[in-house]
C-alpha cells in the first residue's frame, strides 16, 4: 500500500489518542504507569516459595525425589515464571515489527545480518567467559529498560500541543538515566553486586567512593531540576501529567531496586514492569500499523487486527515455550556438555534477548510510530 493511501485509512475509534495520553487515560494507566504494581510480583512469589521450602522438601522426601529445594531453586522458579509469562513474550514481540515483517526485512538487511552474529557470540562467551557475558548483559539490560522509558517519554512529548525546550528534555532524560545507578555503584565498589551465584564484574580503577559520590550528585541534581521544572510547568498551566507520573514512578523504582539483597529477584521485578509495558505498546503500535496497511507479513497483520490480542500474546508465549524446551534439553544434557544451570538458561535466552535489544535501539528512535497520522 502506498504511503498516501495508508494515510487515508480511517482509524477505528479506539485507536484515536485521548488528549495527552498515548491512547487513553485507562489504557495508559493500565499498561504504562500504574502497571508498576507488577514490580512486586517476583518479590512476593520468591518470598512464599522460599518460605515453603521445608514443606516442598518434605514432599520430595516422601516421593523419593533426591532434590533439595533452596533459595537458588526459588530464584530460578521466579526467573522461569517471569520469562514464560511476560519476559519471553515481550522479547519475541519485537520480531513482529522487525524480522517477521517483510517490509522491515527488506529495508534493514544489514541489521538482520548483524543480528545473526549475536547467538554465535553468546554461545562462545556463555561457554568460555560466562561471567563476562552476564556482566555485559546486565549493563545492556539497564540501558535498554531506561531507553524504553525515554521512548515512551518522547511519545508523550509528541502528544503535547506546546513546544518543549531541549533543556526540558535533557532534564527528563537525566533524571531517568541517573536514577538506577547510585546504589548500584555503591554495591559495585564494595563488590556486593551478585546475580544468583554470579558476581558482576566492575573495573578496579572505578572502585572508589569518588565515583559513587559523582553518580549520586548527578542523580540528586537531576532530581532537583526535574522537581523545579515540573513546578514551573504546573504554575504556567502546561504540566504533562501522564509523562510526569511515568518519570516519577520510574525514578522511584529504579533508585530503590538495587538496594535489595537478592538482586536477581529485584531486577526481575523491574523486568516484569518493563515487559508488561512493552507487550501493550507493541500490540498498540501493530494495531496502528495494521490500520495504515504498513505490515508486510499476512500472519502478523492478522494478529494485529481488533480483537486479536490473545492471539498476539499466545503466539509470543508459544515461541517462549520453544525456547524453554531448548533450555530444558540443555539442562538434561549437562553431564555431557559440562554446563551449569545458569549457563544453559542464559545462553538460550540471551541469544534472542540481545537481538531484541539491538532491534529496539532502532525502533526506539521512532516515537512517531505510535502517533496516528
Amino acid at each position: 500500500m502506498s504511503s498516501s493511501l495508508a494515510i487515508a485509512v480511517r482509524p477505528t475509534t479506539d485507536l484515536i489518542p485521548e488528549g495527552l495520553w498515548l491512547r487513553s487515560r485507562n489504557w495508559d494507566l493500565t499498561f504504562i504507569s500504574l502497571s508498576v504494581v507488577v514490580v512486586a510480583v517476583p518479590f512476593v512469589m520468591y518470598y512464599f516459595v522460599n518460605e515453603a521450602a521445608p514443606v516442598i522438601n518434605s514432599v520430595f522426601l516422601a516421593l523419593g525425589i533426591k532434590f533439595i529445594w533452596n533459595a537458588d531453586a526459588s530464584r530460578n522458579l521466579v526467573n522461569g515464571m517471569v520469562a514464560l509469562l511476560v519476559g519471553g513474550p515481550h522479547m519475541y514481540a519485537t520480531f513482529t515489527r522487525t524480522a517477521f515483517d517483510k517490509n522491515f526485512s527488506r529495508q534493514h538487511k544489514t541489521l538482520l545480518l548483524v543480528s545473526l552474529l549475536i547467538p554465535i557470540g553468546v554461545i562462545y562467551f556463555g561457554v568460555h567467559h560466562f561471567q563476562f557475558l552476564v556482566t555485559f548483559f546486565f549493563f545492556w539490560a539497564s540501558i535498554h529498560i531506561l531507553h524504553q522509558i525515554l521512548y515512551i517519554v518522547e511519545c508523550y512529548n509528541k502528544r503535547a500541543t506546546w513546544s518543549l525546550s531541549w533543556q526540558s528534555r535533557m532534564i527528563d532524560y537525566a533524571v531517568v538515566f541517573s536514577s538506577l545507578y547510585p546504589i548500584a555503584t555503591y554495591k559495585f565498589i564494595y563488590e556486593d553486586f551478585w546475580i544468583g551465584s554470579n558476581k558482576i564484574l566492575y573495573p578496579d580503577f572505578l572502585k572508589t567512593e569518588i565515583i559513587f559520590y559523582l553518580v549520586t550528585v548527578i542523580f540528586v541534581l537531576s532530581l532537583v531540576l526535574f522537581v523545579w521544572k515540573t513546578a514551573k510547568e504546573i504554575k504556567a498551566g502546561i504540566p504533562h501529567y501522564p509523562k510526569i507520573l511515568l518519570i516519577s514512578l520510574t525514578t522511584i523504582v529504579a533508585f530503590f531496586i538495587p538496594a535489595f539483597k537478592n538482586l536477581d529477584v529485584a531486577f526481575q521485578g523491574f523486568n516484569t514492569w518493563h515487559s508488561f509495558q512493552y507487550l501493550g505498546l507493541i500490540y498498540y503500535i501493530n494495531r496502528i500499523r495494521h490500520e495504515r496497511g504498513e505490515i508486510g507479513t499476512k500472519f502478523i497483520d492478522r494478529m494485529s487486527q481488533e480483537g486479536k490480542t490473545w492471539r498476539y500474546y499466545f503466539f509470543n508465549v508459544g515461541l517462549t515455550v520453544i525456547a524453554v524446551s531448548v533450555i530444558a534439553l540443555l539442562i538434561y544434557m549437562t553431564p555431557i556438555l559440562g554446563l551449569t544451570f545458569d549457563q544453559c538458561y542464559y545462553v538460550v535466552v540471551l541469544s534472542f534477548l540481545l537481538m531484541h535489544y539491538l532491534h529496539d535501539h532502532l525502533l526506539f528512535t521512532q516515537p512517531e510510530a505510535i502517533l496516528l497520522k
